[in-house]
């Protein structure tokens, strides 16, 4: 080969090598872009107690773009104890958090960073419950009424047919929702008390789906999720029986009568439309699959 042609090749080289290296900054923050900020759409539990007996505990976050993912936590009595471990899918992070037992009740944040971003997840500190009239447990003197809110009495016409489910209030029909709530058990706490029943156990008051049930059919008809074991959160009460500081206000004046609330804790499924069905948190999160799954026959 000549000086000329070897000349020309090692120029051809050169101009290549510049290239390559111009293009390497473009290449990397196309791939930075590529690796989207974390996010945060629910935290279970979203809130613990100072001195409660298990500590630390263990937070689930729900969200996407969490693989990677450092935690911690903002403010005070308020620590994060292990490394965060982040599904393979990265819409699950866990993560251990102590509460220290001098802590203030109030929000915490648990910063979640990434080399995309960051995102805060809410975490409440809560004041723990005064013993008394509390926790006692069930006897074997006691007189248990199990109560299906939907089912028992009417209190509160408002929740009949709320905005985040319309159309499933039909007394007409055996299997949608007929009105009982969380209201109509409260307004009748003084019969329950004249009764004799010293512990109520109330089907599960959780957020169940807000439409209607199409996998589970009867008469050729889809049905509603009225009897609770449905549940699409567990850390919220469904709309059509009330909300939360009605679900308080219950256990407080029942306490108050010296009645007990049993709740009914669904631990062992899910409703068919709970998030978890599509994306489950670990590969053996359920017995099986959405498509392949253990078939309850009652």
């Amino acid at each position: 080969m000549g000086p000329f042609k070897m000349s020309r090749l090692v120029h051809k080289l050169n101009r290549s090598l510049q290239l390559i290296l111009l293009l390497s900054p473009l290449l990397i923050a196309s791939n930075c872009s590529a690796q989207r900020a974390p996010g945060v759409t629910k935290v279970e539990p979203p809130n613990w107690w100072a001195g409660h007996s298990i500590n630390p505990v263990r937070v689930m976050i729900r969200g996407r773009n969490l693989l990677g993912a450092r935690v911690e936590a903002e403010g005070p009595g308020i620590t994060v104890g292990n490394q965060p471990w982040a599904n393979a899918t990265g819409t699950y992070l866990f993560v251990d958090v102590s509460v220290a037992p001098t802590a203030k009740p109030g929000l915490r944040k648990l910063r979640i960073a990434t080399t995309a971003g960051n995102a805060d997840a809410l975490f409440e500190i809560s004041a723990p419950l005064p013993a008394q009239g509390r926790f006692s447990g069930l006897a074997t003197d006691d007189v248990l009424y199990l109560i299906m809110p939907d089912r028992f009495s009417n209190g509160d016409t408002s929740n009949d047919d709320p905005q985040k489910s319309r159309g499933l209030f039909d007394r007409s029909k055996a299997r949608y929702y007929h009105g009982g709530d969380l209201r109509g058990v409260i307004n009748h706490l003084p019969y329950l008390k004249d009764l004799g029943v010293t512990a109520i156990w109330l089907n599960p008051i959780y957020d169940n789906n807000d439409r209607l049930n199409e996998k589970e059919i009867y008469d050729g008809n889809p049905i509603t999720d009225y009897h609770g074991y449905g549940a699409i959160d567990f850390y919220a009460v469904d709309e059509h029986f009330g909300d939360l500081v009605t679900l308080v206000e219950l256990v407080d004046k029942a306490h108050a009568l010296g009645i007990k609330i049993v709740q009914d804790q669904v631990a062992n499924h899910t409703g068919p439309y709970h998030p978890w069905v599509k994306d489950p948190p670990t590969p053996t999160w359920f017995n099986g699959t959405e498509a392949q799954h253990l078939n309850e026959t009652w």
